[in-house]
């Protein structure tokens, strides 16, 4: 790249030093009390005809209603623009101008502190061209509430001793739910592991309980589109609220709730 682009050796360790911070980041929120109580949301695909604005005005209203800390979303905040034959009339929102105005009108009515990743829809924006925009930045930018954590993947600490983990994954989906969820929950280091996870990208609604985790596929936002339905792929509607106990280990227990939604007639 030094050879070919003509920049700098230091020009060079930057561009590394930049996309590895943006990786993952890991925030301390260190809440107090014995119980937290925080919202999630993932693949809200906004600028997709199969997005449910009805669906984020029923989940901002639960959110407010029942006064939850903070609130975590998955990644994919945007459709993006995939550049695949005929996916540009599946959009209501066309080019990102005009899907990050849409969202950042949408993400300012949130009522809680947000923590998200981007996606890899969301790095569309930032692969397609080298065009290096990164959608969570501009978010951030834009709704005083969103804090962007990184692309992929991050840690949130509620507390010294308790991790929760967002994770947005980049391959296909499987013919059982929960395999997904149960091999990303496998593949963590011993000692390192969270003690909660929350998957984005699949699109499915899922909890499990597997080597001390708590599991979560996060559901979405949007309907199934054209491609999921061709390739037999269901989409899990709905958002969710945890509450989370702790003791002087970290998590004691947590209490779930799924507010599941459906397609309209």
């Amino acid at each position: 790249m030094i050879q070919k682009e003509g920049i700098t050796e230091k020009e060079f360790k930057d561009i590394l030093k930049s996309r590895k911070a943006d990786l993952g980041k890991k925030e301390n929120l260190y809440l107090t009390g014995r119980k937290i109580r925080y919202g999630y949301f993932s693949d809200a695909h906004i600028g997709h005809k199969s997005f449910r604005e009805d669906l984020w005005d029923l989940m901002t209203k639960t959110f407010r209603r029942d006064n939850v800390d903070f609130i975590v979303d998955v990644g994919d905040h945007l459709e993006g623009m995939s550049g695949r034959p005929g996916h540009v009339y599946e959009l209501t929102h066309i080019g990102f101008n005009q899907q990050i105005n849409y969202a950042a009108d949408l993400f300012n009515q949130l009522p809680a502190p947000t923590y998200g990743i981007d996606g890899n829809h969301d790095q569309w924006f930032f692969t397609k061209n080298n065009a290096g925009i990164i959608v969570g930045k501009e978010l951030e930018n834009r709704v005083k509430k969103y804090n962007h954590l990184g692309q992929d993947e991050a840690d949130i600490m509620l507390n010294p001793k308790t991790k929760l983990k967002l994770f947005h994954a980049n391959d296909g989906s499987a013919y059982a739910i929960s395999y997904k969820l149960q091999k990303l929950i496998e593949s963590f280091t011993g000692g390192d592991k969270p003690n909660i996870v929350h998957s984005g990208h699949y699109h499915k609604a899922l909890y499990m309980f597997n080597r001390n985790v708590h599991g979560f596929e996060s559901g979405t936002l949007c309907g199934q589109s054209k491609w999921m339905r061709g390739k037999k792929i269901p989409a899990h509607m709905g958002f969710g609220i945890v509450d989370v106990y702790l003791d002087k280990n970290g998590v004691n227990h947590l209490e779930h709730k799924f507010i599941p939604a459906y397609e309209k007639k």
